[in-house]
């Protein structure tokens, strides 16, 4: 029977993230991301739970939540008759293991890793009143969806991040939800790429806001962040099945309706640029924008043949495209770390300036 008056204190961040958690867990022999961050997930729900916990009793109000020490207000619980004998020692066994969820283990640990996850999700579980297995049932691939459950708050990328990129990964809902904050257009966020070590990169999108949220954005244009471990790209992308916009995206170059909108990035001296993808996020053919801006016969029949390219597809899946309007930012040792600190301003700087272009191809 589930605890319906429980000493426990869950907010619905918390339980959103428990249900986040329990998707992960049906859906994980379909699915790629962070690895094991179930576990991860598990553990600072946990401690956050305790926290919020200690924070209704005048003993720990006048700390900041920062400050507290969870085996204090575990401790107190005991002591007050909180909590009984058994959950003490529960409590104690999970805040002993929840520092080796929260980082990369060895293997040797991952099975009993795997297992205090488990116990501990279902006594989370418990404790928020929700059953575990009615709520493991009930969850869909759209509750994987919202991944800004991960991160509460935006913990800055670093340089060494792009050679770990699980770390990038779990930065970027909390990176997305920053640059969002900082954008001066009416653009909103889109779901995040999925990621596994075989697809080499994470693609943030930014779709125009007055889209309705029906909108399957895998047909629609969309402006975004693109990250490897070699290099960022803020431009332009299409959804994997966003054939007509792309061919709208090449009339549009073709007739000289961008001509304008170019000419105006260019003069910012931003290094804007138009580039190739190929396999989602891999670069190639970066190359000016004067390319494009005389319009000569070789830049007429390029854009010609990529039309033509694309129409051969038929519904296959886009996996990259030709003359995207980018900015590219390549991991050079001497400004790499600058561009990375300063990332959010970059990129919410860089989207609205591109905001026109977007509008320009989704009313074409």
């Amino acid at each position: 029977m589930l605890n319906k008056e429980s000493v426990f204190v869950f907010d619905k961040e918390t339980r959103d993230i428990i249900r986040y958690i329990l998707a992960v867990e049906r859906f994980k022999n379909y699915v790629a991301g962070p690895e094991r961050v179930e576990a991860y997930l598990c553990a600072s729900s946990f401690e956050r739970v305790i926290v919020q916990t200690g924070l209704k009793f005048p003993n720990f109000q006048k700390k900041e939540p920062k400050d507290l020490r969870i085996p204090d207000i575990i401790r107190f619980l005991e002591q007050k008759s909180c909590i009984d004998p058994a959950t003490f020692k529960q409590l104690r066994e999970y805040l002993d293991s929840s520092s080796s969820l929260m980082r990369a283990s060895s293997l040797s640990s991952l099975k009993q890793d795997d297992l205090m996850t488990q116990q501990m999700l279902r006594f989370l579980c418990a404790e928020a009143g929700l059953d575990f297995n009615v709520e493991l049932e009930q969850r869909t691939f759209e509750d994987l969806a919202n991944l800004k459950v991960m991160k509460n708050e935006y913990e800055k990328l670093v340089v060494s991040d792009f050679d770990n990129f699980d770390r990038v990964y779990e930065k970027c809902p909390g990176l997305q939800m920053e640059v969002e904050k900082k954008l001066k257009t009416s653009l909103r966020s889109a779901r995040i790429s999925g990621f596994t070590p075989t697809t080499g990169g994470i693609w943030m999108p930014f779709v125009l806001s007055k889209a309705s949220d029906n909108d399957k954005s895998n047909l629609r244009a969309n402006i975004g962040i693109g990250l490897t471990p070699n290099a960022i790209r803020i431009g332009l992308d299409f959804g994997s099945q966003a054939h007509a916009c792309k061919t709208k995206y090449y009339e549009l170059l073709l007739s000289g309706e961008l001509v304008n909108e170019f000419e105006t990035l260019n003069r910012k001296d931003a290094g804007y640029c138009l580039c190739d993808t190929f396999w989602h996020y891999y670069i190639r053919n970066v190359q000016s924008l004067q390319w494009y801006f005389g319009l000569y016969s070789t830049t007429k029949s390029a854009i010609e043949k990529a039309i033509e390219e694309n129409r051969q597809l038929g519904d296959a899946p886009l996996t990259g495209s030709r003359y995207l309007i980018s900015k590219v930012i390549e991991r050079r040792p001497e400004d790499f770390a600058g561009i990375v600190e300063m990332i959010v301003d970059e990129a919410s700087k860089t989207l609205d300036e591109l905001y026109p272009t977007l509008s320009l191809i989704e009313n074409a």
